[in-house]
């Protein structure tokens, strides 16, 4: 199979940009994908570090007219509007590139939701259902703004919370769910920084990491650690403002000291205020053997075990002491329970059956009993 991957105009595809797990997220697809034989063209910006081809869409200096240059610590200003300048010429460029590379059969991949539609209107059914070339697939929903039929959501909650919210009922085979996926090697604890090291040398504590906005709930990490005289270590974009004494904040983790923070930490706060559509924090602390106590809503049900999810303040305090008394044994059981589900490993062959099920309606469809060879789609008048 061929995948054109959209990239986004105010980040590049490169590990310094940790803290946009999109970016991410699409430099994972295009390793699990090419690890399994398939071919990738990344449309991302200048110093894209990917294993593929990277198309350059942005130049450096174009970003950083826009963003500024590029601070890991910051929450970038990104409007989800297609008539924005950044936005216009972001898909101007890919669109451009694509009518040069696309094959029938391939698929162009978004994570960018309603503002990558101009690009599914330059190949006429893309997203329709009736695509002359090539099926644009939006592949990696954490996001509101749909516009694709061909749609892979990040959990089950939030497909279904989606499809409610429009009064779909009925049965949709365009769609699928599949989980955010890591790189177990991310977790493996060994390059700390000395500010991590300072930290986990300091004594036992809990983090919060992720973007430091209210919706995130970080103060109710505050609250329940406070009143279970415990100590908190704040990390990621953005800054809490005054903290009380039993808060230190770190700023933004890169990926080992990421590792460093989850793995020596009594337990993970997620409380996320919102219905999060996967929030991945959660799994990435119970990827180091620590559990996530998070809000009882949204993927959290589909992601953390009954008994973690919380929906009062002395739940959120209970559930912090309980953690405290967990043993190492647990906390391996916790760990390898998520590695086995969340391990781009794990996460691969869901993508492989549903992308075959749509290269599959270039044959009988829905009747289908072999699967279509991409190839041979390809090689058709």
């Amino acid at each position: 199979m061929i995948f054109h991957v959209l990239g986004l105009p105010h980040t590049s595809i490169e590990p310094t940009y940790v803290c946009c797990a999109y970016s991410m997220k699409l430099r994972k697809f295009a390793q699990m994908a090419v690890a399994h034989g398939h071919e990738v063209i990344m449309y991302s910006n200048e110093g894209a570090d990917v294993p593929c081809e990277n198309v350059q869409i942005l130049s450096e200096a174009e970003r950083a007219s826009w963003f500024g240059p590029h601070d890991p610590a910051k929450l970038y200003d990104l409007r989800w509007d297609p008539n924005e300048p950044y936005w216009r010429l972001f898909n101007t460029r890919c669109i451009n590139a694509l009518r040069t590379r696309v094959k029938k059969g391939d698929f162009i991949l978004t994570c960018s939701g309603n503002v990558s539609q101009p690009v599914g209107d330059a190949f006429p059914g893309s997203y329709s259902g009736a695509q002359q070339t090539v099926a644009l697939v939006e592949a990696f929903i954490g996001y509101y703004g749909t516009f694709s039929r061909y749609r892979v959501y990040e959990s089950h909650a939030h497909r279904e919370w989606m499809m409610g919210a429009v009064g779909h009922k009925t049965e949709d085979n365009d769609t699928a769910v599949i989980e955010n996926y890591w790189d177990l090697r991310d977790f493996e604890v060994n390059a700390i920084s000395p500010k991590a090291q300072a930290i986990i040398d300091a004594g036992p504590y809990y983090v919060f990491v992720g973007r430091i906005i209210e919706d995130k709930g970080f103060n109710i990490a505050i609250e329940a650690t406070r009143d279970i005289g415990a100590r908190l270590v704040i990390a990621g974009q953005g800054h809490p403002g005054e903290l009380p004494p039993h808060v230190t904040f770190f700023g933004q983790a890169n990926v080992s000291d990421r590792a460093a923070l989850f793995t020596n930490a009594i337990a993970a706060y997620c409380p996320t205020r919102f219905r999060e559509p996967f929030g991945g924090t959660a799994v990435e602390a119970q990827l180091c053997g620590t559990p996530a106590i998070t809000t009882d809503q949204g993927a959290f049900t589909q992601t953390v075990r009954e008994g973690w999810r919380c929906a009062s303040h002395f739940e959120f305090c209970d559930a912090g002491v309980r953690a405290a008394a967990l043993t190492p044994e647990q906390r391996a059981t916790i760990k390898a329970d998520a590695s086995s589900k969340y391990s781009l490993e794990a996460i691969w062959p869901k993508y492989q059956r549903y992308f075959q099920r749509l290269v599959d309606r270039w044959g009988a469809g829905w009747y289908q009993q072999t699967p279509v060879d991409p190839e041979e789609v390809r090689n058709r008048p």
